[in-house]
């Protein structure tokens, strides 16, 4: 992530950054699927400042494809089947 200081940067300001920075994904040549150009890209620094969307796995399932519980949305708002008394005494007995 990249946060110009304005207050004590003042060489890197937005004006520096703005025609450096590259969005990988606008670059129809750029392989995600590549480990060595993911590492490659990640020691651009100066002229070219490469953002985005360095390196994804396809070989693997996603965490929600490995997941199915996942798949209801996030475990936050899903229904956790403890009973509330049983909660609490748990959240007593932890603090």
């Amino acid at each position: 992530m990249f946060s110009p200081c304005v207050t004590y940067n003042h060489d890197n300001t937005y004006q520096w950054f703005r025609p450096r920075v590259k969005k990988l994904e606008d670059d129809a040549g750029y392989d995600a699927t590549s480990w060595t150009a993911a590492m490659e890209k990640s020691l651009l620094w100066g002229e070219e400042i490469p953002i985005g969307k360095f390196f994804e796995r396809t070989d693997v399932p996603t965490l929600h494809g490995a997941e199915p519980v996942l798949n209801e949305g996030p475990l936050v708002h899903g229904d956790p089947k403890v009973p509330p008394d049983a909660a609490r005494s748990f959240i007593e007995e932890l603090m």
